[in-house]
């Protein structure tokens, strides 16, 4: 499917005294002959950005790299910590969008204009991506059954650098360790406030 996509890393962590969140800054654009080279590199077949443009030239389809996408924010006055991965088309938009501080977090689903929340809850790992980066993260990091750390955030990203071209050498890691004496309240104002800036309708709140 024709499109951009940043379906690449994004890994965030709420513990019940700090959170963190880190993400890395690749978005491909898509054009002709693309499902078959999406399958590939979300696959993990393609390991770095040479082999991608060549086989994409083999395959027929044009691409364009971007590292410069920022997929993880501060938001509600540095008091939350935000992450997104996106698939945008001519037909479509969809978003899978997480907020999350110390002791909570709400995990959101954005289909064009319908925003959607599908998790919520105190302490959690959360990693979103595309099939290969969501396995490797995980049996770095949630298979371990340890709190991520700076150290641990910053060797995932180099590793998942070097296992796909669908992750770019640059990332961004943010972490609070603010207290919020009611962690979800914080969540859903930052939400509300970019559902009323964005122009979404929020849905899951029952």
């Amino acid at each position: 499917m024709d499109g951009e996509f940043d379906l690449s890393l994004v890994v965030a962590f709420a513990g019940k005294k700090r959170a963190m969140i880190g993400g890395d800054k690749r978005s491909i654009a898509f054009f002709g002959g693309a499902e078959a080279l999406e399958e590939e590199l979300y696959g993990g077949k393609i390991r770095t950005d040479d082999e991608l443009e060549k086989r994409a030239q083999e395959i027929g389809s044009v691409i364009h790299i971007a590292d410069g996408r920022e997929k993880v924010w501060k938001r509600h006055d540095g008091e939350v910590l935000v992450g997104e991965v996106t698939e945008l088309s001519a037909k479509s938009q969809r978003r899978r969008r997480i907020y999350l501080v110390a002791g909570g977090y709400i995990l959101v689903e954005i289909s064009g204009k319908r925003a959607e929340v599908s998790k919520r809850g105190k302490s959690t790992l959360v990693i979103l991506g595309n099939r290969f980066t969501r396995d490797f993260a995980y049996q770095r990091l949630g298979a371990v059954g340890k709190a991520p750390d700076l150290s641990s955030m910053k060797s995932l990203f180099e590793e998942a650098r070097r296992a796909t071209a669908s992750v770019s050498p640059d990332f961004t890691i943010l972490s609070s360790e603010k207290i919020c004496s009611n962690p979800e309240a914080v969540l859903l104002a930052a939400l509300r406030e970019d559902c009323e800036e964005r122009g979404w309708e929020l849905f899951g709140l029952a």
